[in-house]
């Protein structure tokens, strides 16, 4: 309707809120919500204590800035230009957040090899 000011970029959750409606928001927030989840949950199986406290900071970045722009978007918190994670336009944003992401999938696959090398081993061993 014209009355934000950079609706493409920082305020992206209110244009969805107006397209989409409340649906549209609890789409978006909880698909970020179960990605948030299975990156804490890639870090509890984690056997060593640095990728899980990579896991667990990774993670809490996502929040963090899911929430402090979903707070800016309802005005509880004043507007600092923090992007939601991968809805909102910025090229920085969308390329450390992408680089993080696979900073997760690496060690989620590390886990998933660890685990096969030692079925494997316990299968040879009979």
């Amino acid at each position: 309707m014209g009355y934000l000011p950079e609706a493409n970029t920082d305020f992206i959750l209110a244009v969805i809120a107006e397209e989409l409606g409340l649906l549209g928001v609890i789409v978006v927030l909880g698909t970020l919500g179960f990605l948030i989840c299975r990156m804490v949950l890639v870090g509890t199986r984690c056997k060593h204590m640095y990728e899980a406290y990579l896991c667990y900071g990774i993670a809490a970045f996502f929040a963090a800035e899911m929430m402090f722009n979903v707070g800016a978007v309802c005005g509880l918190l004043p507007i600092t230009g923090v992007t939601l994670p991968f809805i909102s336009y910025g090229g920085s944003s969308m390329l450390v957040l992408s680089a993080s992401l696979g900073i997760i999938i690496r060690i989620s696959r590390n886990q998933t090899q660890a685990k096969q090398a030692a079925a494997s081993l316990k299968q040879g061993g009979r």
